[in-house]
């Protein structure tokens, strides 16, 4: 008699309910992580804002006051950016999540909007410490 090559059904539902757990398990993490990367992206836009913030303040007599020209993207697809002071020795630049960026809403509610002065002061609202947020 020849002997017939294949799964059986409790195998095929072994395999298949392991690897649900296994993915009920990374599916969380990756969203976690996904969140992070994301959240560095726009701290990484800020930086970058901040430098060409100083560059420009050397040779003028006031910072920046615009997003355009103050060197943060106008079309992120997670995070809306924006100057939200300017004078003359001081100037604070902000991140907000997106409300259309779903994953990224899912982020810890003190660190959905990341804000960044000329001191390199990491805040919340402008006053309340969040440099925790900036932390990989």
């Amino acid at each position: 008699m020849k002997e017939k090559i294949g799964f059986t059904l409790i195998e095929m539902l072994i395999v298949l309910a392991i690897l649900s757990i296994i993915a009920a398990i990374a599916y969380p993490a990756y969203q976690s992580h996904i969140i992070k990367v994301r959240r560095v992206e726009a701290q990484g836009e800020l930086i970058k804002a901040q430098i060409q913030q100083s560059s420009y303040r050397i040779i003028n007599p006031s910072f920046l006051s615009q997003a355009a020209t103050s060197g943060l993207p106008l079309n992120h697809p997670h995070y809306q950016f924006s100057v939200e002071h300017a004078s003359t020795n001081t100037y604070t630049l902000k991140a907000t999540v997106k409300p259309s960026s779903n994953t990224q809403n899912n982020d810890d509610q003190e660190c959905l909007s990341l804000y960044i002065d000329q001191n390199n002061n990491k805040t919340s609202d402008g006053e309340s410490d969040n440099s925790r947020c900036w932390i990989n």
